[in-house]
């Protein structure tokens, strides 16, 4: 019993010894790898640029399409109008995306012993 209690004394003792090595440790294998990490980083940083603008490509051939062309061909009129439109959708879309997001946060944080009494569920579009 007093062995066991002393060599419990002597583990905690030596505890912040053994937590220092362990971090010192840790931080000269950090420091090792961090040239391999910093050229991973940037090739990662690339090809994910890389990857957004073959995405935005994408995205505006297929707008481009929509349009019936090159934007750049419609006049000041049509440009006017359709920018108008698109940016009502755009505000439309994100003010219901605000009410979805609340109804998630809502549902998310009543507390189940109270009862909301509301009517029955519509399905929104």
């Amino acid at each position: 019993m007093i062995a066991e209690l002393f060599s419990a004394g002597f583990n905690l003792s030596m505890l912040p010894a053994r937590l220092a090595v362990r971090n010192t440790r840790v931080t000269v294998q950090a420091m090792r790898d961090l040239p391999h990490l910093v050229k991973t980083f940037s090739a990662d940083i690339h090809q994910s640029r890389d990857e957004a603008q073959f995405m935005m490509g994408q995205i505006f051939s297929r707008i481009d399409h929509e349009l019936g062309g090159d934007p750049a061909h419609l006049s000041n009129q049509e440009r006017e109008m359709i920018a108008a439109r698109e940016l009502a959708l755009a505000e439309q879309h994100m003010g219901q995306a605000l009410i979805n997001m609340l109804a998630a946060y809502r549902v998310l944080t009543a507390k189940p012993s109270q009862v909301i009494e509301h009517g029955p569920a519509e399905r929104l579009d």
